[in-house]
C-alpha cells in the first residue's frame, strides 16, 4: 500500500487561493503557454507564434497567469520574457501530464 499522509488543513482563504491557482490552470489557452514555458523563457511574440493565439490574447493571459503567480516576468530591451515562476509549477503540470496515463 502506498504511504499515508497527514490530513492537509487549510484555512478558507488558503483554499480560495488554491483554487484561483486551478482556476488559472484550467484555460485551454494558458495551459498551451504552460506547457510551452516548461522548455524555458521566452518572448511574448514567440508564446503568440507558437500557442497561435493573437498577441492581444496571448497578453491577457499571460497577465492571468502572472497575476496568479505561475509565470513571472523579465524585461529585456524592449520586449518582455515569461518564465515559470518556480519548480513547484513544474512539478503540478508534469505531474498532471503523467496522470494521463494513469
Amino acid at each position: 500500500m502506498g504511504k499515508v499522509m497527514k490530513e492537509i488543513k487549510l484555512s478558507s482563504n488558503e483554499i480560495m487561493e488554491l483554487c484561483a491557482d486551478f482556476k488559472a490552470l484550467s484555460d485551454e489557452g494558458r495551459l498551451k503557454i504552460i506547457l510551452l514555458l516548461l522548455s524555458g523563457k521566452k518572448s511574448v511574440n514567440a508564446i503568440s507564434e507558437s500557442v497561435g493565439l493573437s498577441q492581444s490574447a496571448t497578453s491577457h493571459q499571460l497577465r492571468i497567469l502572472k497575476d496568479a503567480r505561475i509565470l513571472k516576468c523579465e524585461r529585456v530591451g524592449n520586449e518582455n520574457y515569461y518564465f515559470l515562476s518556480d519548480e513547484h509549477v513544474k512539478t503540478v503540470i508534469l505531474t498532471a501530464v503523467e496522470h494521463l496515463g494513469c
